[in-house]
């Protein structure tokens, strides 16, 4: 029997070809030098399972464990070109500005789903469930694999969600392709079949891959007080404690009260967590789509044909040997070459993962 993931439908409804070299139910390959975004995202999303999970490790401690340790893996592949070093080290530094900034986020954050709130059940549940026919019946062909990034109980109402921590470029593009995305769906539905309690929904913690900006500091000593500067109203004030340690609250609101109420409306695009809804009606429908584009994905019959499109190759890390192959080339060579096998790391450089929009 084979286990369908939904990332993996995802790529075979994009590119069959991609898929092809892509799947584990296919040559199962991924760029031998990490993909620096990607690798990002991957990054953070590492060290809030490391902070959420039970050893509730410190979120710095865990980029620089992840660090020490990625840096292994990739000197067994050999030295990276001077602009990929000056490019992961300015990744680097992103990394610790975005979570040094969550951190903040989390302490003030005081809406229906802050962390107070929350008690997490598990980090990083695998799943593999029947898949259901369209008629009902438990397949005998396929079933639905993945991992969820956690499940947390709500305490205030007793309800249990599916969590999920997404990396983007920007938290309302973001929010808005979650109206219909599957991945919801399907991640409800396997719940249902593996927890044993009603599960509500997918609670998605998006959080924007950029660094606030800090406040310039004007001659007279005190922050600049443009509306233009990108940053949080708490990042704000932790930029004047910096500054002056011994200013009270009353103080700083004195100074600069009309601009932090201006920066409490810039919260929301930087973070949020995000509950999406589907009712049994559409996971039904959705699982059934899923099943047939299972079917395809393993009938023998089905041509792995490209899509080529903009969106579809700008971002793909098979370019180069798509476009070799439509040329007649050896692209087996570029396959070799600048590829490895899946299974010969932990997968950490390939695909966007489901935690990352670039």
């Amino acid at each position: 029997m084979v286990s369908i993931h939904i990332s993996d439908v995802r790529t075979f409804r994009t590119c069959r070809r991609k898929w092809e070299w892509s799947s584990a139910m296919g040559r199962n390959l991924e760029p031998t030098v990490p993909y620096i975004p990607f690798f990002t995202g991957r990054a953070i999303h590492h060290c809030l399972e490391m902070y959420y999970g039970p050893r509730h490790i410190p979120l710095d401690k865990s980029l620089d464990r992840f660090l020490v340790e990625e840096k292994e893996e990739i000197s067994k592949i050999g030295e990276l070109w001077p602009q990929e070093e000056v490019s992961f080290d300015e990744q680097i530094e992103m990394m610790r500005g975005i979570l040094g900034h969550y951190k903040l986020w989390v302490e003030h954050d005081h809406k229906m789903y802050s962390d107070e709130n929350l008690q997490f059940i598990t980090v990083e549940q695998e799943f593999n469930v029947p898949m259901l026919t369209p008629g009902g019946r438990v397949s005998k062909r396929m079933s639905l694999g993945g991992r969820f990034d956690g499940v947390v109980l709500h305490k205030p109402t007793g309800e249990y969600w599916i969590w999920e921590c997404k990396t983007t470029r920007s938290v309302k593009e973001l929010v808005d392709s979650l109206t219909n995305d599957e991945q919801c769906g399907a991640y409800m539905y396997a719940a249902s079949k593996m927890l044993g309690v009603p599960v509500k929904g997918v609670l998605y913690n998006i959080i924007r891959k950029k660094v606030p900006t800090k406040p310039a500091l004007l001659q007279d000593g005190m922050l600049s007080q443009s509306t233009k500067t990108d940053c949080t109203a708490f990042f704000f004030v932790r930029c004047i404690r910096e500054l002056y340690p011994d200013w009270s609250d009353d103080t700083i609101t004195g100074f600069y009260g009309p601009l932090l109420e201006f920066l409490k409306d810039k919260e929301a695009a930087f973070f949020m967590r995000f509950p999406v809804y589907r009712s049994d009606y559409e996971v039904k429908g959705l699982m059934k789509n899923i099943y047939y584009t299972g079917l395809e994905m393993l009938s023998p019959k089905t041509v792995r044909y490209p899509a080529p499109s903009w969106l579809n190759c700008t971002m793909c890390h098979f370019k180069s040997p798509c476009i070799t192959m439509n040329a007649g080339g050896d692209y087996d060579v570029l396959l070799r070459e600048e590829f490895q096998s899946r299974e010969s790391t932990r997968s950490l450089r390939g695909e966007a993962s489901s935690t990352d929009q670039n």
